[in-house]
């Protein structure tokens, strides 16, 4: 079945920071990856409710039919990347996409695993409603959340929710430069320590109400 016409637009409301896949389990005896930062760590400076805002203002700085969302290769992951933090980009969650993309070393990796954004539009905004909802939209739609580093399971992903809770300005990296404050954010996302250098796989699931969403990237950290 077709989703319902509020599912469809829940979940357009989600592209702009979804992505996943149906990842294998890791193998029986493996140890605990010691990839992940601790949510509350502070990595180059900022908080990572902050790097949520920084990767959602990075998304916003493209053209919908630029926008490494809408990348089905990866030839997009290093458009205006900079920093010490690299951004895995999200799918648009009409399938599942599997990218290769060059990493230099070195770079922390923002992941993110399924988060929405509420905006005011021309409106006042009403941070605190705005909030609520987003909160709602991922409280009740989201489930099965999964981040797999090179076979190892990523564990207590709840542990990584990061909510905006204030409003934040989007358009800081559009041109011409938006710097209302306008819009919330509230998600899942993980920041991965650097990886050595090589061939990595990383693969990130979540499902949507009853719709599985999937990204998989292939990286070459060089």
């Amino acid at each position: 079945m077709h989703p319902s016409l509020d599912s469809t637009r829940r979940l357009a409301a989600l592209c702009l920071a979804f992505a996943g896949v149906v990842a294998q389990a890791a193998p029986a005896g493996a140890q605990p990856p010691t990839a992940a930062f601790g949510a509350d760590d502070i990595v180059a400076d900022r908080t990572q409710v902050e790097w949520s805002q920084a990767y959602l203002q990075w998304i916003a700085a493209f053209a919908r039919d630029g926008s490494p969302i809408a990348d089905t290769t990866g030839a997009r992951c290093a458009a205006k990347q900079d920093g010490d933090v690299w951004f895995l980009a999200t799918s648009d969650g009409t399938a599942p996409v599997v990218r290769t993309c060059a990493v230099p070393a070195g770079k922390v990796l923002f992941v993110p695993i399924a988060s929405t954004i509420e905006r005011s539009g021309n409106r006042e905004p009403v941070c605190e409603s705005m909030a609520r909802i987003a909160s709602q939209t991922i409280g009740l739609h989201v489930t099965d959340l999964s981040l797999v580093v090179d076979g190892q399971a990523v564990d207590d992903l709840a542990s990584h929710r990061l909510a905006t809770g204030t409003c934040f300005a989007l358009g800081v990296r559009q041109v011409p430069r938006l710097s209302a404050a306008t819009t919330v954010g509230d998600g899942y996302y993980v920041m991965l320590r650097p990886l050595a250098p090589g061939a990595h796989t990383i693969a990130v699931g979540a499902k949507f109400d009853n719709t599985p969403v999937s990204t998989t990237y292939h990286l070459d950290v060089r």
